[in-house]
């Protein structure tokens, strides 16, 4: 059986959500093939298949941008129209993708790709079943949610309330959590072997960017070194190369650790006390796994705003956009090791470390639907 999964690197999360659900099917069934390919770039027209660079533009450049097109589309029916407008550009270059996959399951992890897919593969002669995983936490784009897939796995309550009121049919809704990589709850038991491994004594705040490394993470950094509070301050820059040769290069007076693109971020996790993060779902329910107290410095306008509020309402944490509010919540941690508990029980609590293995679950049992 071949299953293909479409994705696109608009940030780093769509990626890693991919990673993950192949990870838990080949776990389940070893013969089962998976491709992962970008559904935009490999299938989209101009200026779709720019979609990766165009994003990152708009996340250093015009945020302002990114949140007034996510608004203008963001119901039910306008997010059919906006994708019927550009279909007649798209389907023949997506048609063309899809049969050459040769897929027995179709997965989307893109809200770009569900209703564009869903309209192509109804016209194949064999239709491969086709379900669709969202990554975003709570307020994610109605482009997500489109009647012609068979199967949409959601990661909260609060996604699968938005799509029953908006009209969505229940029944193909199930609520998994988010995509998290399995490898994310193994090594938790590690976690004094891993801080002797990396040589970490002290309390350790984790600074993660996303995979792009994306808003002021360098100021947050530097206002937390100059308060010269009592931890290792370690920082993941993702592929935000230039913050990482600058602060790589810089002098500070507590501990500092830069990193660049890193493929053991859950083992980090495992070992830190506290993360300082954009507002990514798959950063926050990472950290969740990993039972880390949260303070968000930045989220993406529409989609990511959902995200900050359930950690703010689940007491895990709290939205710290300014280096005078990121300190003193930090200081109040460090120094009461209770508050600090408190939040990373609250984060435990809202913890999916099984979710990539329900999801995988979900998709075998479509497909063995489809094939009766």
């Amino acid at each position: 059986m071949r299953v293909v999964i479409l994705y696109s690197e608009t940030g780093g999360g769509h990626r890693a959500a991919a990673r993950a659900i192949e990870a838990s099917l080949k776990e389940i069934r070893p013969d089962v093939e998976v491709m992962i390919r970008d559904g935009l770039v490999e299938g989209g027209p101009w200026p779709l298949n720019k979609a990766p660079a165009i994003y990152a533009w708009c996340m250093h450049h015009a945020r302002w941008l990114w949140a007034f097109t996510f608004h203008l589309w963001n119901s039910p029916r306008r997010a059919r129209w906006m994708v019927d407008l550009g279909f007649p550009a798209t389907k023949r270059r997506l048609r063309r993708l899809l049969e050459s996959v040769e897929a027995d399951l179709l997965v989307s992890v893109h809200p770009l790709l569900t209703r564009t897919v869903a309209r192509t593969i109804a016209k194949f002669p064999r239709r491969p079943p086709f379900a669709v995983v969202v990554t975003d936490l709570v307020t994610g784009h109605w482009s997500w949610y489109d009647a012609g897939a068979d199967l949409h796995l959601v990661p909260t309550e609060g996604a699968k309330s938005t799509m029953v009121q908006g009209g969505m049919d229940a029944a193909k809704i199930h609520v998994t959590g988010q995509a998290v990589h399995a490898r994310c709850g193994r090594v938790l038991d590690q976690r004094p072997a891993l801080r002797d491994r990396f040589g970490w004594s002290e309390p350790v705040i984790l600074f993660v960017g996303g995979g792009d490394g994306t808003g002021d993470l360098g100021s947050m950094v530097r206002a937390s070194a100059a308060a010269h509070l009592p931890a290792r301050l370690v920082v993941v820059c993702g592929r935000n190369e230039a913050l990482r040769q600058d602060l790589s290069t810089s002098t500070f007076e507590v501990p500092v650790e830069v990193h660049g693109f890193v493929d053991n971020l859950h083992e980090l996790m495992a070992a830190a006390d506290i993360l300082v993060t954009k507002g990514g779902p798959g950063s926050l329910m990472e950290g969740a796994v990993a039972g880390l107290p949260m303070l968000v410095y930045d989220f993406i306008p529409g989609q990511e705003k959902g995200n900050v509020q359930l950690i703010e309402s689940q007491g895990i944490g709290r939205f710290t956009p300014h280096p005078s509010d990121l300190i003193p919540a930090l200081k109040h941690w460090l120094s009461d090791p209770t508050a600090r508990a408190a939040a990373a029980s609250a984060s435990r609590s809202l913890a999916r470390p099984d979710s990539a293995h329900h999801i995988a679950q979900h998709l075998l049992s479509l497909s063995t639907k489809s094939s009766r």
